[in-house]
């Protein structure tokens, strides 16, 4: 198939719009998944090999000139459009993940999770216009909650340790505490890196072994090579209701990515049923 040479003259990131020569394929290695992309005129080709979750392994790069792909099922799109961008965006069902032990949250304390969500990646012209779609990781689905209040998940092969108030690192940004507890799914750059606190603020304790993460009012970035999200606040009120909010200030002058739907409701409460809230953190 002969050398992949990464395209340097058009951007450096793998997630930015490039002009791609007419009749050549182009490659993306995604962490063991891969796509592949050919522009002849107006007709768009695409190939694309999705991987297990499990199976995932830290490599990426892109677009790369690289021969025609392996024996896959390819796709095609008629569009006009100069140039094209593989982007990243969230899955529209929540993601469900749980914690390696259950944990107990006391009342006046927090607990911190470190999360790599699977994305949806687009192949996107510059006007916007998605062209292709896929799921570069595949995961099982699962229902979440009750009959009434549940909802189908993404089921996600992850198990959380958190991170508290007071333990070393914690106060440098979550990074460093990142590193201190790093799986292969946080250092991957296909994946999204999503940061989640739960916040006791009840007189009681909050005991929770699974954690639902929606995903509606999330906007994505680029943290150097990394793909972060906002964090997700939950927070347990005295009044005994959850509050769920999306703190974005962390996040802000990065480059954004991928814009939430309901901008501008970042820091405002998201208004749910108390028996949905309650479903968020499997209380």
């Amino acid at each position: 198939m002969g050398d992949a040479t990464p395209i340097l003259q058009y951007y450096s990131p793998m997630w930015n719009y490039f002009e791609p020569k007419e009749a050549v394929w182009y490659r993306w290695d995604l962490d063991g998944a891969g796509a592949w992309l050919r522009k002849n005129g107006e007709e768009w080709k695409f190939a694309l090999q999705s991987i297990p979750f499990k199976s995932i392994d830290s490599r990426e790069g892109g677009p790369m000139e690289n021969g025609e792909p392996p024996d896959l099922p390819t796709a095609f799109t008629v569009s006009g459009g100069k140039t094209i961008a593989l982007r990243p965006s969230l899955s529209d069902i929540p993601y469900l993940v749980s914690a390696r032990n259950e944990v107990k949250i006391m009342p006046s304390s927090e607990a911190w999770f470190a999360i790599a969500l699977p994305p949806v990646l687009k192949f996107m012209t510059e006007s916007q216009a998605p062209l292709h779609s896929f799921h570069p990781f595949t995961v099982s689905k699962t229902w979440f909650g009750d009959k009434t209040a549940g909802n189908l998940c993404l089921s996600l092969p992850i198990e959380l340790d958190p991170s508290c108030n007071r333990e070393q690192n914690f106060n440098q940004e979550m990074d460093e505490a990142i590193k201190a507890k790093s799986s292969k799914y946080l250092n991957c750059r296909s994946l999204i890196q999503c940061k989640l606190v739960v916040r006791n603020r009840s007189k009681e304790p909050i005991e929770t072994k699974r954690l639902a993460i929606f995903t509606d009012l999330l906007s994505l970035y680029e943290k150097g090579t990394s793909l972060v999200s906002d964090t997700v606040v939950i927070v347990a009120t005295q009044d005994g209701t959850l509050q769920n909010n999306i703190d974005s200030a962390p996040y802000r002058g990065l480059p954004k990515i991928h814009s939430a739907p309901n901008a501008g409701l970042s820091e405002v409460l998201v208004k749910r049923g108390v028996s949905f809230l309650r479903s968020i953190a499997g209380i």
